[in-house]
């Protein structure tokens, strides 16, 4: 999981924790949220380096999965969740190594 500097997963000054602006960070990047809720991400990505880094990691993932598929043919939802589930469960396992 990302997190701040210190290793903690405490909200940002916007209100929004690691957990939460990880776990929302496709549905950002897709434009998905209420304008209210995208602020309070965007907030968090700029205080907190370690969910910065993932968020870049997801902006890479999804400009290649889009590269990979055709205007005529969309990437399949399943792809981006097991892509999805894939980086977090990476994510975790490296944060967990460098406690």
């Amino acid at each position: 999981m990302a997190g701040t500097d210190d290793g903690s997963t405490a909200a940002s000054p916007g209100g929004c924790g690691c957990d939460e602006a990880v776990a929302e960070l496709w549905a950002y990047l897709d434009s998905e949220l209420e304008p209210l809720e995208a602020e309070r991400v965007k907030a968090h990505l700029e205080g907190c380096r370690g969910c910065l880094e993932e968020h870049e990691v997801e902006v890479v993932v999804k400009k290649l999965v889009r590269r990979c598929w055709s205007d005529e043919e969309p990437a399949p939802a399943e792809l981006r969740a097991r892509i999805h589930a894939t980086f977090t469960t990476v994510t975790i396992s490296d944060q967990a190594g460098r406690s």
